[in-house]
């Protein structure tokens, strides 16, 4: 077997940028001093609670770059291209930031992180193993926070960790870490707000620019189009679809356009995750026909918008997920099926809690509580998901309910003619 850490395919241990650099010049957008203080007290915490030496925080371009949540929150570094990257944080000692060779090589790039030491390599392993013998970590308990809750680290980096450090506990974790996060600063809903202004911007777009004999590029064209003269992060998620109200093929959006020319028969169904330039996600999409909707569609919209407010009706602290799935119960009473979720977090972090209501996962339950983040998106479907509706918005729990931050819009049908 290939010894991982020695096999010259994957280049230097560690790469770091020689020159002095000019920070003023990049205008990267960050957050305070005081809200890093804040993040790393947490991270602190966290660390002591689970008895950890070092902390290794796990990183990559997953579904939107959402990947990047946790390395971003803790280093406010964005990268590009990364295979892999990581955070290593010691209880004793500075932090270290493990990116793409590449990106080390460069001013801008470097420059994004909060900490001063940026290494870069092909495959970031090298870089893990050598900053815990630099730390003198030959033993104790590190933990690693996975990229995603259903993803763990690389094979190789998992080998290379084991390998060299047999007396090291090395702990996973995943759901716990993202829990500690999942209420939001002043800062952080700041930047939720930004998000679902630059969202809801999208929305009025497709309302006044989209019509009739244009086709579904025009209509990601309008949405992108909008996110950028908005200011927003890009890439994101951007999902959405045109179908036929009479032929219908599909009930869900679409993250690409396919070769379809918009009809007077449409329906429109659009989930936007945009975001603001800190990479805040605000989701949103508003139910859009462009002529009255056959019984059959007329139904299925009568039921989202039902099972919209029940369920915001329900948004307050101390709500669980029971009390959110009975609320959109109406959907399955009704005859129809999901596939999205009822009620997920706003994905910053990936796949953050809560998370209600899909058929093919089991429910993540958080209890609510005042500046928690979460999306209401409702999707009911013909059980061949074949018919379809979309709306959705993201809300801001306070002390006695919730408030919806994509307010430029009335959540309604919206019939464009």
């Amino acid at each position: 077997m290939t010894d991982v850490l020695s096999a010259p395919k994957f280049g230097p241990r560690a790469i770091t940028y020689p020159h002095p650099i000019n920070h003023d010049w990049y205008d990267w957008p960050t957050f305070s001093d005081a809200e890093f203080e804040r993040r790393h007290a947490l991270v602190r915490g966290f660390m002591a609670e689970h008895d950890l030496d070092c902390l290794l925080v796990a990183g990559a371009a997953h579904l939107w770059d959402r990947g990047w949540a946790n390395v971003r929150w803790i280093t406010n570094y964005m990268g590009t291209m990364e295979l892999d990257s990581f955070v290593i944080f010691p209880a004793d000692g500075e932090p270290t930031l493990a990116i793409l060779g590449l990106n080390a090589r460069l001013p801008d790039r470097v420059t994004r992180s909060i900490f001063p030491d940026v290494r870069g390599a092909l495959n970031t392993r090298t870089i893990l193993v050598d900053r815990l013998d630099e730390l003198g970590l030959h033993r104790g308990r590190v933990g690693i926070v996975n990229p995603t809750p259903y993803l763990s680290v690389s094979r190789d980096h998992w080998a290379a960790l084991t390998g060299t450090y047999p007396e090291i506990e090395f702990a996973e974790f995943s759901d716990e870490f993202w829990k500690m996060r999942l209420v939001l600063s002043d800062e952080e809903v700041a930047c939720l707000e930004e998000a679902a202004r630059i969202g809801d911007a999208t929305q009025v777009a497709v309302m006044e620019q989209l019509r009739p004999g244009m086709t579904e590029h025009d209509l990601f064209r309008i949405i992108y189009s909008t996110i950028a003269s908005e200011r927003g992060e890009i890439p994101c998620m951007v999902l959405a679809g045109s179908e036929s109200m009479s032929s219908p093929t599909s009930g869900f959006q679409r993250p690409r356009p396919i070769g379809r020319t918009i009809t007077p028969d449409d329906v429109l169904l659009m989930e936007v995750g945009a975001r603001d330039p800190h990479g805040y996600e605000a989701q949103t999409g508003k139910a859009m026909v462009f002529s009255e909707p056959p019984p059959d569609y007329a139904d299925l919209l009568d039921v989202m918008l039902e099972a919209y407010h029940r369920i915001v009706a329900e948004l307050k602290p101390g709500c669980t997920a029971k009390e959110l799935r009975a609320a959109g119960s109406i959907i399955n009473e009704r005859g129809y099926t999901i596939v999205a979720p009822l009620v997920h977090g706003v994905f910053n972090p990936i796949d953050a809690g809560p998370f209600v209501g899909t058929s093919h996962r089991p429910d993540k339950d958080v209890v609510l509580e005042p500046n928690m983040a979460l999306c209401v998106e409702i999707h009911p479907c013909t059980t061949d998901i074949i018919k379809g509706v979309f709306m959705g918005d993201t809300y801001v729990i306070t002390e006695d309910g919730a408030r919806n931050i994509n307010h430029r819009l009335e959540p309604k049908v919206y019939e464009l003619g």
